[in-house]
């Protein structure tokens, strides 16, 4: 495509731009950099004049000069290693980059166009390295130990988990002491009791929305801001985060900031659906979504009223930590109790399903729900468009979701002020008011 001589002026542009860069971020200095713009231009012009000779069958100058690249680049690591006592490779690595770009444009390997894209990857990192020393200095041993533990359970054991459903009829001797009692599974034969690699799915999820939590609380809770605070905690757990600012406002004086920011706060719970119903059944979150954005719609507004509204006193900013005191990053027990309560939620919801239709699904799903609603938004989702229709299951999320809030607000009757609670079951029937919107759609 290019001429030779434009290939070799690509070469040295690449290696004077990344050399420059270097120079600019130490000055040229060991500590920082191999070396500057002359340095760098030539060991990209080396690299395209290997390219040259490989493409041109001189197969002993090509591994001549890669070689003496190779060699004088773990020299130089390995003197100035002694010398300094630094033991970082970003230099060698992207002195060594450079020359395999030389290479890579004066070859047909792949198109100039890769190369450049590659250049520019590579200069923005290594551009980061003072942002990733600030971020890296304020990770501390325990949160890269929680990453790490993450990473095992989304990435090691997930995978190897069989993606098997288990059945009652699969129950060892389960069919043979029922036959003891001339009793048979009958319709229960073919009931799903779990899948290890779904509800291990669904520990990987949950621990990952803790995980995400923790990074917004990371990002934001330095700034003090009051609801931010609120946001990332009702993220965590909107029932906590909501007791919390009631007993914050019995105990302040204060109503319509922290009503406002409760409101916020389960706001953030009903974003949470998206993240949970998405990877489970994407078709029936499509069907819920005009209803998630009416109650996050009047969720918002209803936030947003109180908290401009003034109490004439000073709302102290908090932090994550302030709202929700539970510091942990994530945590493997709770995710995996909530796991074995979403086999019992599933068992339960399906066997009413067998026995008593769609009334006494609907039913035992919203007695469910006092205790929280995620997994039963994860059996609606798992349920939708195969045991029930789009419809029930919208309708059963409906009212889950409104006996749920109205059990937040028999807390706040309870744990705050009289005012606090007011405001924040009116708020709560116009959100359950606005849910119905997408019966209306669907």
């Amino acid at each position: 495509m290019f001429s030779i001589p434009i290939r070799l002026l690509l070469a040295l542009l690449i290696g004077a731009i990344i050399g420059l860069e270097r120079e600019s971020d130490g000055q040229g200095s060991r500590a920082s950099s191999v070396g500057g713009i002359r340095t760098y231009a030539l060991a990209a012009l080396l690299g395209a004049l290997a390219g040259f000779f490989q493409a041109e069958g001189v197969p002993v100058l090509f591994f001549a000069i890669t070689g003496f690249m190779v060699v004088a680049t773990l020299v130089y690591y390995i003197i100035g290693s002694l010398m300094t006592k630094r033991l970082g490779l970003t230099s060698e690595i992207s002195f060594l980059i450079t020359f395999l770009l030389g290479f890579m444009a004066m070859s047909d390997i792949i198109s100039p166009q890769l190369v450049v894209t590659v250049l520019v990857v590579t200069l923005l990192i290594l551009s980061l390295k003072s942002t990733t020393k600030r971020f890296m200095g304020g990770v501390s041993k325990y949160e890269v130990q929680s990453f790490i533990s993450y990473g095992l359970i989304a990435l090691v054991i997930l995978p190897l988990l069989p993606d098997t459903a288990v059945r009652m009829s699969d129950i060892p001797y389960l069919q043979t002491i029922l036959s003891g009692y001339s009793v048979g599974l009958g319709e229960f034969a073919n009931l799903e009791i779990f899948n290890p690699r779904k509800i291990w799915f669904i520990v990987a999820l949950v621990t990952g929305i803790d995980v995400a939590g923790y990074m917004l609380g990371k990002v934001f809770g330095n700034k003090k801001s009051f609801t931010i605070a609120s946001l990332v905690g009702g993220f965590i757990s909107s029932t906590s985060t909501t007791q919390s600012l009631a007993q914050k406002s019995k105990r302040s004086g204060i109503v319509n900031p922290f009503v406002g920011a409760a409101i916020l706060a389960n706001m953030t719970s009903f974003l949470q659906v998206f993240l949970l119903v998405g990877p489970i059944n994407s078709l029936w979150l499509v069907a819920i979504t005009p209803t998630l954005l009416a109650i996050i719609l009047a969720s918002g507004l209803i936030g947003g009223i109180y908290l401009v509204k003034d109490d004439n006193k000073k709302v102290e900013g908090g932090t994550r930590e302030d709202v929700v005191k539970d510091k942990k990053i994530f945590a493997l027990k709770p995710a995996v109790k909530f796991a074995c309560l979403l086999i019992a939620v599933k068992l339960v919801t399906k066997v009413c399903l067998i026995l008593f239709g769609n009334y006494g699904f609907i039913i035992s799903s919203v007695i469910a729900s006092f205790a929280g609603i995620d997994a039963i938004v994860l059996n609606l989702a798992d349920m939708a468009g195969k045991l029930i229709s789009f419809k029930t299951a919208l309708f059963t999320f409906i009212l889950v979701n409104a006996t749920n809030l109205l059990s937040k607000s028999v807390y706040t009757f309870l744990q705050s002020s009289r005012a606090f609670a007011v405001r924040f079951f009116v708020s709560v029937l116009v959100i359950i008011a606005a849910s119905f919107v997408g019966i209306v759609l669907l």
